[in-house]
């Protein structure tokens, strides 16, 4: 019966434009007073991770679809209805791994020693430290495009 009410509740028809403003001040909100820890803090620095689940909790509630708890498999769902790029999808799993293995070597957000970068890049598939650097900055290029075909917004991410 729970879940039937949260379904009901989930799959609600909103005001896109209601919906698209709600989204854009929730969001103003937490930059302002969460900001990034430093420049590897691949949650909350925009193009990030809560962006992507902004976007995805927005196409999820505008659409009604997609309405699995796991993130990984809402964007599947949403990418397989052709709402955003599989790219997209991908760039959420490299910021994602990234966040998991950061947290142990460098848990300041900070570029962290050689050792550890090293560590890190291999835990993410990604070469090298400039090759997960590069990885990085594309899977936020990938999400801050996202957000600006939805939101009409430009953000600031950086190299």
């Amino acid at each position: 019966a729970l879940e039937q009410i949260v379904r009901d509740v989930l799959t609600l028809p909103r005001d896109p434009a209601k919906l698209q403003a709600d989204v854009l001040e929730m969001r103003s909100e937490m930059a302002k007073h969460k900001p990034a820890k430093g420049p590897l803090d691949v949650k909350l620095a925009r193009g990030g991770l809560v962006d992507v689940e902004f976007i995805t909790h927005y196409l999820q509630l505008l659409e009604r679809i997609a309405l699995q708890p796991s993130l990984g498999d809402a964007l599947a769902g949403l990418a397989a209805a052709g709402l955003v790029p599989a790219a997209f999808c991908a760039a959420h799993s490299q910021l994602a791994r990234f966040l998991i293995t950061a947290r142990l070597l460098a848990p300041d957000s900070q570029e962290p020693s050689h050792g550890a970068r090293t560590v890190l890049a291999q835990a993410t598939c990604s070469g090298d430290w400039r090759g997960q650097l590069a990885a990085l900055a594309e899977s936020r290029r990938m999400v801050a495009g996202v957000w600006h075909d939805l939101f009409g917004e430009i953000l600031e991410i950086g190299s």
